[in-house]
């Protein structure tokens, strides 16, 4: 979910609170609801510690919850407000940022520490860029509210609207998918978002001991992706580039995705292999290049085709 549409939820939620501390609900709520992106300020480590990754450990609720009650007690004592809608509205806050993004084809990990397994359910892009802008409008509309302009209605009303409009908009993703699913030429496969809200792709993940296998439908039919489970250390010949997927650098974009697929060209003294995936596909792209006996991780790109396919 993108960064407009985490501070519109964020500021309804303030909105709709109960109590006489308003513009301390909306500042707590802008706050909160981008605390869990603070994963990245810090990227240069991702490299050396995976569960700082995006989409990492301050997408939890421990983190949230941790969090919340730090700044409350800090609140409590040096600022004497003991208001507990303060408590709730960051609690939910924080909370609809990592929901938000468990809606997504991300993925959050919601039972860390007990268990690092990434749950989602993939009715919507990371970041729509059509929902991006609904809510840039929206956070227009709410503060125009709260401003008083002429012909609008209170600020709480606006609130209520919009975050109905919300729910109304994901709820009808959630059908459409399962009626999608629900189609005799895509039973057994995963219907995954697109930036078109009426097409969906369609892929499938089969695991075994020796390998991850990912089938993806295509024009051209089904496409088939293996990975082998085997981690080497040493990538010797064009061929093995397919191991790279285990490699730190790769793993930190691409590991909590998944449906892994990728492009490798092994011809005119050329060696390398593009690595994305079939929720992201080119918004997230991981480059290696083998020479001279030796790997180079070092393109990252993102497509700028975020509005239509």
């Amino acid at each position: 979910m993108d960064f407009f549409t985490h501070l519109l939820i964020g500021l309804i939620v303030a909105s709709l609170a109960d109590g006489s501390n308003l513009y301390l609900y909306m500042a707590l709520a802008v706050f909160m609801s981008q605390l869990p992106d603070l994963d990245f300020i810090m990227s240069p480590l991702w490299k050396w510690l995976p569960s700082i990754g995006h989409h990492g450990i301050t997408h939890t609720p421990v983190f949230v919850f941790a969090a919340s009650a730090l700044i409350y007690a800090a609140i409590a004592v040096f600022a004497e407000i003991s208001d507990i809608s303060v408590l709730l509205v960051m609690l939910l806050t924080g909370s609809l940022h990592i929901f938000g993004d468990f809606l997504g084809t991300g993925g959050v990990p919601l039972l860390y520490p007990f268990n690092g397994r990434y749950f989602k359910l993939s009715i919507d892009l990371g970041i729509d860029a059509l929902l991006m802008l609904f809510s840039i409008a929206g956070i227009v509309i709410l503060f125009s509210a709260y401003l008083n302009y002429p012909n609008y209605p209170d600020a709480r009303s606006v609130a209520i609207m919009l975050g109905s409009l919300y729910i109304l908009y994901y709820g009808s993703r959630v059908a459409l998918k399962f009626c999608q699913k629900q189609r005799p030429e895509n039973m057994g496969f995963t219907a995954l978002p697109t930036k078109n809200p009426f097409r969906w792709k369609y892929a499938r993940r089969i695991e075994t001991e020796g390998d991850i296998k990912i089938l993806l439908k295509t024009r051209e039919g089904v496409k088939t992706f293996t990975i082998p489970k085997e981690r080497r250390e040493r990538i010797e010949k064009c061929e093995d580039l397919v191991y790279t997927y285990w490699h730190p650098l790769v793993q930190g974009e691409m590991r909590f995705f998944e449906y892994p697929c990728y492009k490798k060209i092994c011809q005119g003294g050329r060696a390398e292999i593009t690595w994305n995936s079939a929720e992201s596909g080119k918004v997230i792209e991981v480059h290696v290049t083998l020479e001279k006996g030796h790997l180079m991780v070092d393109k990252r790109f993102r497509s700028k085709k975020f509005f239509w396919p």
